[in-house]
């Protein structure tokens, strides 16, 4: 199916585990409507596909477009995915999903056609063309979350290596006899710097006996903290909380280091709900960064937050969209 190049809007969609979210972008980036829908991910394929065409529809009838004013539809998907083809070889959030094709079925239902590409690289696209890396010509993104995804985007195009499950530097090694990481090898990014490792770290300190603030946020039941809450403590200057951020600050500017001397980027991008700790997280980043980059390799590259949140992946669907259109 062709993509029509003269029509005014696209359509970005996110889809998650639990939701699926859609938007019509106009071409100037802008969102002029938006649309969601549980994803029903242990419903199986033909259910997720139906809530997929449901944010979408949704999201055409709240915007000033129709249909036949959408060129096509790019989509982020957690997991594996062969862009080409449309298909999706490994999803940890979707039961069965082993090589199924996703784009037709979406196609099928909505009549336009539709791209997919990994969340993470698609959300790294969005802050390239919209976002923190507007302009860059070598962008590498973190996305610090309940795991630690990455993306890497070359000449504003999506870099996914030779079979499409790349990058993972999340998975980059950066304390060899760190902790067990979920994919089985250790001392990863992801096992260091991740949500659950941060509250572990910090939990671990206050159990010492340690005085802390984290207790009375908590209702004394270290169970309940959250990165939030540490960072939130951290600012007004409890020392568990303050450490707890230096020592993720310090993990992180590894990773990051890392892949500035392999990659040499203009631009460090790094988002997800952690990253909004701020210059609590991002100053022990940048202090990292500054010890073990190569000097050369640093020069003229920026450590940024990333800046559009929530809407990264609805946007880089969309300018996966306008790749192909402009």
């Amino acid at each position: 199916m062709d993509f029509n190049k003269n029509a005014k809007y696209v359509i970005g969609a996110d889809l998650g585990g639990t939701n699926v979210r859609a938007a019509v972008v106009d071409r100037d980036g802008n969102i002029v409507g938006e649309g969601r829908a549980e994803s029903k991910a242990m419903e199986g394929l033909a259910a997720t596909v139906g809530q997929i065409a449901l944010a979408i529809n949704t999201a055409v009838e709240n915007s000033p477009a129709t249909m036949a004013d959408v060129a096509g539809v790019g989509m982020g998907v957690p997991g594996t995915v062969k862009s080409k083809e449309g298909r999706v070889m490994w999803s940890p959030n979707f039961l069965g999903w082993d090589g199924i094709q996703l784009a037709q079925p979406i196609v099928d239902q909505i009549g336009v056609p539709t791209l997919l590409g990994n969340d993470a690289n698609v959300a790294a696209l969005g802050e390239c063309v919209f976002g923190a890396g507007k302009g860059s010509k070598c962008m590498v993104m973190f996305t610090l979350g309940t795991g630690i995804g990455s993306g890497l985007i070359i000449d504003g195009e999506i870099w996914v290596g030779t079979n499409e499950s790349g990058p993972e530097m999340g998975h980059a090694i950066v304390a060899a006899d760190g902790p067990r990481c979920g994919c089985g090898r250790y001392g990863c990014l992801e096992a260091l710097a991740q949500r659950d490792a941060i509250i572990d770290r910090a939990a671990r300190k206050a159990h010492l006996g340690r005085r802390t603030s984290l207790l009375e946020k908590s209702n004394h039941d270290l169970r309940y903290i959250t990165p939030a809450m540490i960072a939130e403590a951290a600012s007004e200057g409890d020392p568990v909380s303050i450490e707890t951020m230096q020592e993720t600050g310090y993990y992180i500017g590894i990773g990051v280091a890392n892949a500035i001397n392999m990659l040499n980027p203009d631009k460090v991008v790094i988002g997800g709900g952690i990253a909004q700790a701020g210059d609590l997280l991002f100053d022990p980043i940048r202090d990292t960064v500054e010890v073990n980059a190569l000097y050369q390799q640093l020069q003229g590259c920026e450590v940024v937050p990333a800046q559009l949140g929530d809407n990264a992946g609805v946007l880089g669907g969309a300018a996966m969209v306008f790749q192909r259109i402009i």
